[in-house]
């Protein structure tokens, strides 16, 4: 019998965000537990603008967070908030001898499966000292902003094709500009995954920017996200710079020579 509902607040590929007020719905008509994977996502709820979509995690009985992505901490911190701390003691409290304490102090051994642990929770603690909320939210607002503005960039570069961008997420791919009209055909989006793949490689090893990859439906896109606070507009308009470099110097090498005559009417690709 299912136990437990897992909700998305921020997918990994593409930052989308799941119904969770329905997921709570269904929870609560089923007597599930709701808990919501918030270790990206999650901190982008303290934005005043946020959507209602993504404030919704105040519905989940637990919410798992990773500071160590969107608060900026180095690796790793990851945490997981419960609604109802009991239920933490009735999962993982146990009593041997050599833990007897008789209750003079909080022994977070008894709320999850770890015993010795380091004191990861030090560099979130001065984190928020030092920033506060009014910091972070500053800080998080300015990334969604850059994602938006590439997003806004990529639509208006023909080479460029943008398919969303969600939180401080954009997914676009390069396409040749010849080859735009006939991306559905199945040679040239095979081709046009593998070019892409190859531009993803091409700026890992060149060190000038760093993009990981999206996979939506059958089509390899590149993904770009902003959770450094460092990041500036100058970064995002180089982004499609580089992006649109190394696609068009790659198209060259690899258009496979079906392709290529089929367009060289204008020796682009000669």
């Amino acid at each position: 019998r299912p136990f437990m509902v897992v909700g998305t607040c921020g997918s990994v590929s593409t930052g989308a965000v799941d119904d969770l007020p329905a997921i709570r719905d269904l929870c609560d008509t089923y007597d599930l537990w709701m808990h919501v994977d918030g270790a990206y996502g999650a901190f982008a709820a303290c934005v005043p603008n946020a959507p209602d979509e993504l404030r919704a995690i105040a519905l989940a009985d637990s919410l798992a967070l990773d500071p160590h992505k969107w608060m900026y901490t180095t690796l790793e911190a990851g945490c997981a908030l419960v609604r109802d701390p009991s239920a933490l003691l009735a999962a993982f409290s146990y009593q041997p001898e050599y833990y007897y304490f008789q209750q003079e102090a909080k022994n977070y051994f008894e709320r999850g499966i770890q015993n010795s642990r380091g004191f990861r929770a030090l560099k979130v603690w001065m984190q928020l000292k030092q920033a506060g909320r009014a910091g972070y939210v500053r800080m998080i607002t300015e990334d969604i902003e850059l994602a938006q503005r590439f997003y806004d960039i990529a639509v208006a570069r023909p080479e460029l094709e943008a398919f969303g961008t969600e939180l401080s997420i954009t997914t676009y791919r390069y396409v040749p500009e010849d080859l735009r009209s006939r991306a559905a055909e199945v040679e040239v989006a095979a081709y046009l995954n593998e070019l892409n793949q190859g531009i993803q490689a091409r700026m890992e090893k060149g060190g000038e920017a760093f993009v990981s990859n999206a996979v939506l439906g059958d089509v390899y896109a590149l993904r770009m996200c902003v959770v450094n606070f460092r990041s500036t507009l100058a970064d995002v308009e180089a982004l499609a710079d580089i992006s649109a470099k190394l696609g068009g110097a790659l198209d060259r090498q690899l258009r496979p020579e079906g392709l290529r005559s089929a367009v060289d009417t204008q020796g682009r690709h000669a």
